[in-house]
């Protein structure tokens, strides 16, 4: 088995911490080492260290290469953003030219898994999986512990053997009524957007579905010297989109390995905090506080907070962004940076 972990996130709810030059992955937010370094290291004893693959922006070799010291040959680079089926895409090409049927698992580097030795059973089972039934992709999805409108879903169909079940559908993030239905049913997974798969299986699909990425990305592979000029003139869009949700032969697989997904503030309060009433303080002390409660604060600087009755509040304190919040707008964070965008605030982005 081949492991590519993406890395090519922006993260911008997680401004100010999360910048383009420096994304939330290659920050140390849940323990000494960073998202990244967490990410390759759940999966090193698993494969041998040249089957590790790390897809990444242009501007994020260099730290992809300070933070795992591995071989160049290793990262998969993104000459611009081009979002995740040209990004995949192209991974798969560079991938098949080495092993024409390797199978991959296709991972995250931006989120948290309590659980090494399960989710390294799950991921094993799923490369089982696809080496008996080549022909199938196969997500794996976490079971879910309470409504979440911040995630997809993916609806369980017919179990295939064991813990493998068919995908029925695809679910869009709901409401907060239908998230509690869904839990409810017993029948569907967070959409965690990992998946295992052979890069033949993969490329056929988009022969299928994306004729005209196919032929660049063959193009690519052939021709690595044109990777800038070709992979610019890909299409933009999502996978899930793209191929994931169009593909015939789709499995799933229900993972319970303490996942979280640390897309905004709050969930890194509430993956950090022992409880959502207690309070986080990355920097105690430096912290002064009175009768607060369920906040979170995060600082990179030496400045001294103090708070005073504060509930359900973020504060997030950089040398030269602050922000500040309610808890449950966190995700609203990105709207922010559009707006620093619009301010042509390029120095804090």
């Amino acid at each position: 088995m081949y492991i590519v972990i993406r890395a090519g996130g922006v993260g911008t709810r997680l401004w100010p911490v999360s910048r383009q030059a420096k994304p939330k992955q290659f920050h140390a937010l849940t323990s000494r080492k960073t998202l990244l370094q967490e990410a390759v290291d759940r999966v090193a004893d698993m494969v041998p260290v040249e089957h590790i693959f790390v897809s990444c922006n242009k501007a994020a070799e260099l730290a992809v290469q300070q933070q795992l010291n591995i071989n160049p040959q290793q990262i998969i680079s993104e000459p611009v953003s081009r979002d995740t089926a040209a990004a995949i895409g192209l991974e798969a090409v560079l991938i098949a030219k080495q092993d024409p049927t390797a199978i991959v698992a296709s991972l995250g580097s931006d989120h948290v898994i309590n659980d090494t030795a399960e989710f390294q059973r799950v991921l094993k089972l799923a490369e089982i999986t696809v080496q008996q039934q080549p022909k199938q992709i196969v997500c794996i999805g976490i079971t879910p512990k309470q409504p979440d409108t911040g995630y997809g879903y993916i609806e369980l169909g017919k179990p295939v053997a064991g813990e493998v079940f068919q995908v029925h559908s695809f679910k869009e993030k709901p409401s907060l009524e239908i998230a509690t239905e869904f839990l409810k049913s017993g029948h569907y997974l967070w959409n965690a957007n990992m998946f295992v798969w052979r890069v033949d299986t993969l490329l056929k699909l988009y022969q299928q579905f994306m004729p005209a990425m196919y032929q660049q990305l063959l193009e690519i592979q052939a021709n690595p010297d044109k990777l800038p000029e070709i992979y610019a003139r890909l299409e933009k869009v999502a996978v899930d989109y793209a191929i994931i949700e169009r593909a015939p032969h789709i499995l799933a697989m229900p993972g319970s390995f303490g996942w979280n997904d640390i897309g905004d503030w709050a969930r890194l309060k509430d993956e950090l905090a022992p409880s959502e009433s207690d309070n986080y303080v990355n920097k105690p002390d430096n912290h002064v506080s009175i009768d607060d409660k369920n906040i979170l604060i995060h600082s990179e600087t030496n400045r001294v907070i103090a708070t005073l009755g504060l509930k359900n509040i973020i504060i997030v304190d950089t040398p030269d962004a602050l922000l500040v919040c309610k808890k449950n707008r966190s995700q609203g964070v990105k709207d922010l940076v559009e707006i620093l965008k619009t301010r042509n605030r390029l120095d804090v982005l």
